[in-house]
């Protein structure tokens, strides 16, 4: 015969206040340690965007413009023909020569309205002159020439009048050259990446994680 032992009602009592003292001392320190929690990430990210705080306007400006130049090639080939014709046959010379077009942006006469800066997508905005010709050389060391004559025309003499009237007018010629519409994005593609990367180099200074949008000026490149 097995005997039962009896909680009297005092015992009971005792055990629910020792479980609900414990209840309440655990949801005061969950509160506690979600404070605490709370104050780290705001600190976090306090620091964070005081680490990463853009750069000011102006200082970025004045950056820019002592780089001054942002300078791009476009390499090509003019070609100019000198010709006449008369009853002894016709006389045609062809020069083809290399040429290295030189396309500047100048970033030293910069505005500082040039640039802006939004702080809902933290992107730089830069506004840039589209480039325009600052220097065009001419390789005649590395020329093609073709040159034909009439059955009565003698190429010592009137080939030779008109490869030095064709050769008269290369550089000339190069310097009326206009893109094609091809090698005008090159310039615009090549100026829009250099001025991105030397912004990105500036602002990147203090650490910012900025992005970089580089616009040019809708006008035509000669």
């Amino acid at each position: 015969m097995s005997a039962t032992a009896a909680h009297s009602p005092r015992s009971v009592g005792a055990l629910a206040g020792w479980v609900l003292a414990a209840c309440a001392f655990g949801g005061v320190l969950a509160w506690y340690l979600r404070r605490i929690e709370d104050r780290v990430v705001a600190q976090a990210w306090v620091d964070e965007r005081s680490e990463a705080a853009p750069r000011p306007i102006a200082e970025v400006a004045s950056a820019i413009r002592r780089l001054q130049l942002v300078t791009v090639e476009i390499h090509s080939v003019v070609e100019v023909e000198s010709r006449d014709d008369s009853w002894r046959g016709g006389a045609t010379a062809k020069v083809r020569v290399p040429v290295k077009l030189l396309y500047g942006t100048d970033l030293s006469q910069m505005k500082i309205d040039a640039i802006s800066f939004s702080p809902l997508t933290g992107a730089y905005v830069v506004r840039v002159p589209r480039p325009s010709r600052i220097a065009t050389e001419v390789f005649g060391t590395s020329e093609e020439t073709e040159v034909q004559v009439g059955w009565a025309r003698l190429r010592s003499r009137a080939g030779e009048f008109h490869l030095g009237q064709a050769r008269k007018h290369v550089s000339d010629q190069a310097r009326r050259m206009v893109l094609s519409p091809e090698d005008a994005r090159k310039v615009a593609d090549a100026t829009r990446e250099q001025v991105g990367k030397l912004m990105t180099s500036i602002v990147g200074a203090t650490g910012a994680q900025a992005l970089v949008d580089v616009r040019i000026d809708e006008e035509e490149t000669p």
